[in-house]
């Protein structure tokens, strides 16, 4: 996974003064459409809702149990998510609040939990936009803390249906209605994490995005959305879609939010970074000055123009950098200006990428796909540092297919791994469980991998003709493991005394001993990575063995 941190500055003190903001109660009911005891309470439930908006918001979950229900079928798997963090064994059944009241709903809809948790302010703010567009429902949730926020908190988007109605009752309940019915969380099933601590003023914009499936109607889509302790289960806030715009927190304010094309390992020494920007402010975006360097090199700068409006983006590619590969690396961007002043909100101006040298590998590798429901979306290329492309494969045609493609690079050079998903969802989830590895056919190092990419996932690695097999052939010398991580091992001869060195291609000695029958081992938890000579010299002659220290 992409390592990305964003340096917390100080902002300045001549902001806005934030208070505590008002609660809107969460209330998680779980149902059943085969449940006669569900019945009643159901109804009372909705006409709770419809009396008091502005005081609670509800999801129900449709359980797998005690009988047929199609609701259930949609999407099991994150139901069962949410009855498991409540221990939900029987419906009907409420949670209020995360665990403020888990039981059966007549403890709640007299109205006075909900107005209990109604008095007690919340740290937070939110705002929820949705768009559709064809099959797909586009989300924005702008998380606002108006108050200090210490401890973990996770922001969930639930995707319901408001009203769902049957002409025949799906189950054997009877009932034909059944409302705030659970689709989809987003972005998954877990939330995603805010970034604590919070002080007020410091927000979090959050996009997702869900390929509608089993909808029965979809004007009638929404989005309810909360922030819960993932291991209290405490709720701070809840939402419910908006249909005015979102208005920002600041005006003149805009993000880095990632590097787009730099893998986590690289053997270039020159790149161009692409960089995506987002305008988080009222005004929009026109010019930004960005400043970015490698490790501690000079800052170039770069001035950009456009027209961004309110949580729009593009993407940037900056002008070449050359830098010198170390064993650790960072990408570090920064917006010194935008639209001819400061950036009112400066915790999110500045990104640092990190990243390690590439793996070097034989001319043989293996890649291996299994498709996911639509293999046709699949295509990978490797391309050489000339920007030649030298393998390429798919798209393909059968689903669920193990496939593997041997590929033999004949050159030496730092080539570029990439797969691509038409779709834009990698090759999991909506459309089944797919995943790809590439690899020398021994299976290590694995140079890239994965399931769940968006639309191309990108890796680097160096083919290197000279191998991890001897220079000079002494057949009494074995080396393992060979690539290593932080300790090796040298067989040398039971029968005669040799002497061993160890130099990096600098010609650096790391290590020496000598006199050494049979084995040794070699730690390597204070050496670079990268590529290493072994020289074992007795009265057979002296050999050189190439190796190689990952981590």
């Amino acid at each position: 996974m992409k390592r990305i941190c964003l340096l917390l500055l100080l902002i300045t003190s001549n902001l806005i003064v934030f208070s505590q903001s008002q609660r809107l109660v969460m209330v998680e009911h779980f149902t059943q459409a085969s449940c006669g005891p569900c019945v009643q309470p159901n109804i009372t439930i909705h006409n709770l809702m419809v009396q008091h908006p502005d005081k609670f918001t509800i999801i129900n979950f449709h359980t797998s149990w005690p009988g047929v229900d199609p609701m259930n079928a949609h999407n099991p798997q994150e139901v069962a998510a949410r009855v498991s963090l409540y221990g939900i064994n029987y419906v009907p059944q409420s949670a209020v609040e995360g665990d403020y009241y888990v039981g059966a709903p007549t403890g709640w809809t007299n109205m006075n939990i909900i107005n209990e948790r109604y008095q007690v302010p919340s740290p937070f703010e939110l705002s929820i936009n949705q768009r559709i567009s064809n099959d797909t429902i586009f989300v924005t949730m702008l998380v606002h803390a108006t108050a200090e926020v210490t401890g973990p908190v996770s922001a969930y988007m639930g995707i319901i249906e408001k009203h769902i109605h049957f002409n025949n009752a799906p189950g054997s309940n009877g009932e034909k209605d059944f409302y705030n019915v659970f689709k989809k969380m987003l972005p998954t099933k877990t939330g995603i994490e805010l970034p604590t601590p919070m002080s007020a003023g410091d927000y979090v914009v959050i996009e997702s995005y869900w390929k509608m499936a089993n909808v029965y109607n979809v004007d009638q889509l929404s989005v309810v959305s909360y922030l819960q302790n993932p291991t209290s289960k405490e709720m701070f806030q809840a939402g419910n879609m908006q249909e005015e715009p979102i208005e920002a927190v600041y005006e003149n304010d805009a993000e880095i939010t990632t590097v787009e094309n730099m893998p986590e390992k690289m053997c270039l020494t020159s790149f161009r970074p692409q960089i995506k920007i987002r305008n988080n402010g009222n005004n929009v975006l026109q010019s930004m000055a960005i400043k970015y360097r490698i490790n501690d090199g000079e800052f170039i700068n770069y001035d950009w123009t456009g027209n961004l409006p309110l949580f729009k983006s593009e993407s940037i590619l900056l002008p070449e950098i050359d830098f010198t590969l170390e064993e650790n690396n960072n990408l570090e961007v920064y917006i010194e200006t935008l639209n001819g002043g400061d950036d009112d909100y400066t915790k999110n101006d500045t990104l640092i990428y990190e990243f390690t040298p590439s793996f070097q590998v034989g001319s043989t590798l293996e890649l291996r796909i299994r498709t996911d429901n639509a293999p046709a979306e699949t295509t990978w290329a490797i391309i050489n540092s000339e920007g030649q492309t030298v393998a390429s494969g798919g798209p393909y045609t059968e689903t669920g297919e193990w496939i593997s493609e041997e590929i033999t690079i004949s050159d030496d050079d730092c080539y570029d791994f990439y797969i691509y998903d038409a779709g834009g969802n990698g090759l999991c989830c909506g459309n089944g469980a797919g995943l790809f590895r590439l690899a020398p056919p021994s299976g290590n190092p694995i140079i890239a991998q994965g399931t769940t990419f968006g639309t191309s996932v990108t890796a680097q690695f160096e083919v290197s003709t000279v191998n991890t097999e001897t220079i000079d052939i002494n057949k009494d010398v074995k080396i393992f493991p060979n690539p290593a991580s932080d300790r090796f091992t040298i067989k040398t001869s039971d029968q005669q005394s040799s002497d061993i060195s160890i130099t990096n291609l600098t010609g650096q000695v790391v290590y020496q001993t000598s006199k050494v029958k049979g084995s040794v081992e070699v730690s390597t938890d204070n050496w670079p990575v990268g590529i290493y000579v072994i020289s074992v010299t007795n009265n057979y002659g002296e050999s050189y063995h190439k190796m190689q220290v990952t981590r």
